[in-house]
């Protein structure tokens, strides 16, 4: 029983992520195994107060996600399908959208040169992604890394080196890679993709840090006990760091 109590404790907090409030959320999975159900028993079943009952109910119905009908004078309720939850949230979307716009057409912009920090796996990734997307097609991205993985271990252990490889290929962006003989193995697979080229310095680089070059940024990724990701954004700055990295590039091995 407890473990059904749990299952549902969890259904109802992820329904509250998309937006029902946490009595909604338990009397719409209250409702979902019944069809024209009375009030009194769904205050039972719920162990709400009645007035609280009520209110869900009706904000449930203006949501499309319950309906009644009438019997013998009395109001009986049902769930509506689940998938309205799916048009909940294209609805949120959409508005949301709408919202960003009338909201850039007031915004001051960003300055020329800024600073953002981002700590830790999961911000890292969102990072990573945010600057991949913002990119222009066909964008070249100048990478100077140290021998470790943990570029690749971290995207990985977050479910998302797919998904990074996927946005790679869908905005035509390539990967100019300058990093340590240790990872040719691994480069020479990812060559084939006709994404990534590399080259070596010699000797082993042994530093926890990459440095990204982004077309107008750039970003220093510190792989520590926790990922440090610093950007600098700034036209001039990113052009700067990409002249000393053709630099390096024209002097590094293949």
């Amino acid at each position: 029983m407890s473990e059904i109590i749990d299952e549902k404790s969890e259904i109802a907090l992820k329904l509250t992520g998309l937006g029902l409030s946490e009595k909604e959320s338990r009397v719409y999975l209250a409702l979902l195994p019944y069809r024209d159900i009375g009030t009194s028993k769904l205050i039972r079943m719920t162990g709400l107060h009645g007035q609280f009952v009520y209110d869900a109910l009706a904000k449930l119905e203006e949501k499309g996600l319950a309906r009644h009908v009438v019997q013998n004078g009395r109001k009986k309720f049902s769930a509506n399908t689940p998938n309205r939850l799916l048009s909940l949230i294209e609805e949120k979307r959409l508005a949301a959208n709408a919202l960003a716009k009338d909201l850039m057409s007031r915004y001051a912009g960003e300055r020329e040169q800024d600073v953002e920090i981002f700590q830790g796996d999961s911000a890292f990734v969102a990072h990573q992604f945010e600057l991949h997307r913002r990119q222009p097609t066909g964008t070249t991205v100048d990478v100077i890394a140290s021998e470790t993985e943990q570029y690749r271990t971290t995207m990985a252990r977050e479910g998302a080196l797919d998904d990074f490889f996927r946005i790679l290929k869908e905005r035509d962006l390539h990967i100019r890679y300058i990093g340590s003989e240790s990872q040719r193995a691994e480069h020479e697979k990812l060559a084939k993709t006709g994404i990534w080229t590399f080259r070596y310095l010699p000797g082993n680089a042994t530093g926890l840090m990459n440095t990204d070059i982004w077309h107008d940024n750039i970003t220093l990724n510190i792989f520590g006990d926790t990922i440090l990701s610093v950007t600098i954004t700034g036209k001039e700055i990113a052009d700067g760091y990409r002249e000393f990295f053709n630099a390096v590039w024209n002097l590094s091995g293949k």
